[in-house]
């Protein structure tokens, strides 16, 4: 029979069982002490020592599930850390999780809405926000509908990521190719990917470092600078009224300006080759080029600045003017030294900072003399009559640099001097314009946000599915974008995380990488499979909660914590 007895140390008692086992092949028994526990002072009870959980062995779970885990932790932790997913609870209420789910499983697959359902259930993205219901097909044309035609729930979402995005925008258009007409949204425009398809048109707005925080959507005949004095009102509308806009050449029109300046609005904008003050521009830089005095230095990099300012005003006689020029019938952009800036008032001036950039110039310059051999090449090899009439289409926009005839049945090809000179004067010069931005360096810091904008967009197109609309419902295809909006959150802030912390790797290999990290269980208990180096330091680098051996769900609505503290 055991036998219990006790043993005292540093003035407390501690109760062991002490028995006799017989093991075979020997003469005598064996005795076994084990603890059993400590003596409670008061009540003379033993209290028994605590005993490690068990926990169950995989093979004993009904049921059991392997799901890819890593890349949909790392979202959700995303989604939480950005404020994402509790603006999608004041947007839409309940169905902003399911907004989020579907967001998550476009960042994981990148496929058509119709693949959600899959991906989700091949994922942890149920367990993780807690949500049941289905994502088939059906049920997400059905929530495509209702998000596109819920105008108030993206207005309070464009207002809480506007919010978020800070004292600089950028804003872009690009346009997305339909096979329908989208109830008359989708329509013939220039279309930027080249393909003669009808089109509607996207403006896409970003922070300084290129997470998004609105877009507009118009029919695919809108004008590029027609777009700006809606999305100027809407910004304004917002909150975002004393915000810096940075924009892309195609926005610089005189009229566009005008109207910022009117709305108090700072941006900064390029200007365009062909306007006659920019002319004036280059060829006084041209002149100052390799004045020491003229130096400045930005990342990195040397130019050679002349700052001077301009101004919008009426013409003298209204004229048409080409697509590569800013003025417009009715408008210019003049320079101080014209006589009718002094009658500007001060506080609608520009700044204009003219720029050389050396190595652009050498970089472009030897591009140019290349494109023009292999053209020439090109034109004579083929039928001189045909060459003479297809230059436009073989030589693109170097068509301007030569002149072609045919004599006596053979292909003669000229350079023009002049406009070949010309471009070459103008290599590695840009003209900026700006306004309350402050400073040479603010402005051009400012204006490097402008790739982040193009590389959303590169983005949206290629990794989100967004480059073709497959619906010929214009509330639908709304809707659907709603989704793509919050993916493209989800992308850029990975990207940004992978950015400052200095890792080279794409997203999408981050995310296929992060997906090799599985999730085994069933119900509400899970086991992580083990993590590789280069994953741990992923998520160790852009500080991301580590990911446990075991994975504990418990069922839950959402409701944000400050909804919880009020």
């Amino acid at each position: 029979m055991p036998e219990i007895y006790y043993v005292e140390r540093g003035g407390r008692r501690y109760a062991y069982k002490s028995s006799s086992v017989y093991e075979p092949g020997s003469k005598y028994p064996r005795t076994v002490n084990e603890y059993i526990g400590r003596i409670d002072e008061e009540t003379g009870k033993i209290i028994p020592k605590k005993t490690k959980a068990v926990e169950p062995k995989l093979s004993d779970w009904a049921g059991l599930k392997a799901k890819r885990h890593g890349a949909s932790h790392a979202l959700f932790e995303i989604a939480k850390e950005c404020g994402l997913r509790e603006d999608l609870f004041n947007s839409y209420g309940g169905d902003g999780e399911r907004v989020l789910a579907s967001a998550v499983a476009q960042a994981l697959s990148g496929g058509p809405m119709s693949s959600a359902e899959d991906t989700i259930e091949g994922s942890t993205v149920r367990e993780l926000l807690g949500i049941g219901g289905s994502f088939t097909s059906p049920q997400m044309s059905l929530l495509t509908q209702a998000l596109g035609g819920n105008t108030g729930g993206l207005e309070t979402l464009f207002e809480k990521r506007i919010g978020r995005a800070g004292d600089v925008l950028c804003y872009d258009i690009t346009s997305v190719s339909t096979n329908s007409r989208l109830s008359g949204w989708g329509e013939w425009g220039h279309n930027r990917d080249g393909e003669k398809m009808p089109q509607m048109n996207i403006g896409l707005i970003t922070d300084r470092r290129g997470r998004p925080a609105g877009f507009e959507t118009y029919p695919g005949s809108i004008a590029d600078v027609a777009t700006l004095r809606r999305t100027v009102e809407r910004l304004k509308a917002l909150g975002a009224g004393k915000c810096v806009l940075a924009m892309d050449r195609g926005f610089g029109s005189a009229s566009n300006q005008r109207d910022m300046i009117a709305d108090g609005i700072s941006y900064v904008i390029p200007a365009k080759a062909g306007t006659k003050c920019v002319k004036e521009l280059v060829t006084q830089l041209v002149k100052e080029e390799k004045n020491p005095d003229a130096v400045m230095v930005h990342g990195g990099t040397a130019y050679s600045v002349v700052q001077t300012k301009a101004a919008v005003v009426r013409k003298k006689k209204p004229s048409d003017e080409d697509g590569e020029s800013d003025n417009t019938r009715e408008l210019e952009i003049i320079l101080e030294n014209d006589p009718r800036f002094p009658s500007v008032p001060e506080n609608e001036t520009i700044d204009v900072h003219a720029c050389y950039d050396a190595k652009k110039a050498s970089d472009e310059r030897n591009r140019m003399q290349i494109a023009l051999m292999n053209i020439e090449s090109k034109l004579r090899g083929m039928d001189p009559w045909e060459a003479v009439r297809n230059v436009k289409k073989t030589a693109g926009g170097y068509a301007k640099f030569f002149e072609l005839r045919v004599e006596d049945d053979c292909l003669v090809i000229e350079r023009k001097r002049n406009s070949v000179s010309f471009a070459m004067n103008r290599e590695g010069i840009f003209v900026m314009f700006s306004r309350n931005i402050g400073t040479w360096e603010e402005m051009m810091s400012v204006y490097d946000c402008r790739m982040y904008v193009e590389q959303a967009f590169d983005v949206l197109k290629n990794e989100l599915d967004g480059n073709r609309w497959r619906t010929s419902d214009p509330m639908t295809a709304k809707g659907r974008l709603v989704i793509k909006f919050a993916a493209l959150i989800l992308w850029q802030e990975l990207l940004v995380k992978l950015r400052d912390a200095g890792i080279q790797e794409p997203v999408s290999s981050v995310l296929q990488s992060l997906d090799n990290i599985m999730a085994v269980g069933t119900g509400t208990e899970w086991r992580t499979t083990e993590i590789s180096k280069k994953n741990r330091t992923v998520l160790e680098r852009t500080e991301l909660p580590r990911i446990g051996p075991r994975l504990v769900l418990e069922p839950y609505q959402y409701i944000p914590e400050v909804y919880l503290q009020n």
